[in-house]
């Protein structure tokens, strides 16, 4: 890192301009130099292993990218178009850009001169991933017109600053974080950035009729009911920590109006999964969509099948999360293989008998339970990337759903699995206690059995060897 040796803006900027010319000719100057050479036969130097490693993360990298192009451009706009915004409200209150703070930091720290106040610096940190900017801009790919809110004095507290009081009170995990910063996005987008004490219901009805507005935001009321809750979390607590005197808001509606509603799988739809050849002698010849080998695949699909057990659970778990507990082979979900939805889903789920029987997947666990490499992945096509496994998982279950012939949809996903082991386990008259501690499932009501009932592993192997599983065609050669 270079140093401009300036604090002042003005004369910073004017510097790094000049800079950028002068390193421009200096590179132009030296391809010159080196296309007028005329290279030897022969000639090129062996590859150290240093830049053999660059080579081969840069080819990764590229094969990862043509594979999901979409997804890494519309998280690349989401990243641009979030610092514009932030640059923009900054400005609005006199304070330097993202860039500039960045470069301040790389100088070994900000002068007193170069910032505000501190409490203005921890509202910039918090408002990094805030929607709105000063004016009426264009976002997206598509040149799609979009009127964000326009940014005001920032000389009260928002929302924002509740996210720390919310996360000490409640120790959310990472995607509950991540979740309330969506909702928090769209808030902003929808009333702007307005101080605590100057919320009224009026933003709140306005807040209400933005998620609504299905057309424009993309997703059902449901998730609409989400994002709203969230938002009534962080007031509740914005009252507890004397932010404001009362909640204004009424962010209720009616969730359910339109809802579609997941089904589990058919049997003719289970049949096609198990018909495909991924199941069959010739589980090596399936593409391997998503980079993911066939292997992992159907262990996979398996064991949603038999566990109903959420698709990124299973996609994280590690060779060691694989165990034999009181004499019953057992999978552990836990959250120190990657995050989960609640503090219910940490649990451990026998394996049906009906599924240790497979002669294909039994040959599978017992190497994973071998006791090498405790902590790698046990679905290790499915890690190692910039995504996390279940979102690995979930494309690849996209395309193989799409080869076996089943619907597709956004109710038509691995979920179906959880769904149809729920339904099989009513089906049995199965207790809701019993369901839930091998779904997953927070309780409903106020009994109390989630905190003072604990299921033992024996009753939950006894409920799911109770189940009539679809035939897995396992060893099938046609």
């Amino acid at each position: 890192m270079f140093s401009l040796r300036t604090r002042e803006y003005a004369e910073a900027k004017q510097l790094a301009a000049t800079h950028t010319v002068l390193t421009d000719a200096q590179f132009a100057a030296a391809r010159a130099l080196k296309a007028a050479k005329t290279p030897e036969p022969n000639a090129t130097p062996p590859m150290d292993s240093a830049m053999a490693d660059v080579f081969l993360v840069e080819e990764e990298w590229r094969r990862e990218y043509e594979a999901n192009k979409q997804w890494h451009d519309a998280r690349s706009a989401g990243e641009r178009d979030q610092r514009e915004s932030v640059d923009a409200i900054m400005a609005t209150s006199g304070m330097p850009s993202v860039s500039q703070m960045e470069f301040f930091a790389s100088e070994g720290g900000f002068h007193p001169d170069d910032m505000p106040t501190p409490k203005e610096v921890a509202l910039v940190v918090a408002m990094r991933r805030a929607a709105g900017t000063a004016n009426s801009s264009k976002i997206g790919h598509a040149g799609i017109e979009r009127d964000v809110a326009p940014a005001i004095s920032l000389s009260g507290e928002t929302l924002r600053h509740v996210v720390p009081s919310w996360i000490a009170r409640n120790a959310p995990k990472a995607n509950a974080i991540s979740r309330t910063n969506k909702a928090l996005d769209l808030f902003e987008e929808a009333v702007g950035l307005i101080p605590l004490r100057q919320l009224t219901k009026a933003h709140g009805a306005k807040f209400v009729r933005f998620l609504l507005d299905e057309s424009e935001r993309g997703f059902k009321r449901k998730t609409a009911s989400n994002h709203a809750n969230a938002i009534g979390v962080l007031v509740r607590v914005a009252v507890k920590d004397d932010l404001i005197d009362r909640n204004p808001f009424d962010l209720t509606f009616d969730k359910t109006i339109g809802a579609e509603t997941r089904t589990p799988w058919t049997d003719a739809e289970l049949a096609l999964v198990y018909m495909h050849p991924l199941f069959s002698d010739r589980m090596d010849a399936v593409p391997r969509w998503q980079r993911v080998t066939p292997a992992d695949g159907r262990a996979l699909l398996l064991i949603l099948q038999h566990t109903g057990a959420r698709i990124g659970e299973v996609a994280q778990l590690r060779r060691c999360d694989f165990l034999v507990q009181d004499g019953m082979t057992a999978i552990r979900i836990t959250a120190e293989a990657g995050t989960l939805k609640t503090k219910e889903s940490e649990r451990t789920v026998p394996l049906a008998a009906h599924l240790l029987a497979d002669a294909w997947f039994g040959a599978w666990v017992a190497g994973l339970m071998d006791g090498t490499s405790p902590g790698a992945p046990a679905f290790p096509s499915m890690a190692g990337r910039t995504r996390g496994p279940g979102d690995t998982a979930v494309q690849w279950f996209f395309q193989f759903r799409k080869a076996a012939g089943l619907p597709e949809g956004t109710l038509n996903g691995a979920h179906r699995f959880r769904h149809w082991i729920r339904s099989a386990l009513a089906a049995k008259h199965i207790g809701e206690e019993t369901a839930d501690a091998i779904t997953g499932h927070a309780a409903q009501g106020s009994s109390g059995r989630v905190a003072y009932t604990k299921i033992p592993l024996d009753v939950m192997l006894d409920a799911l060897n109770r189940l009539t599983f679809p035939n897995l065609c396992s060893g099938r050669g046609s």
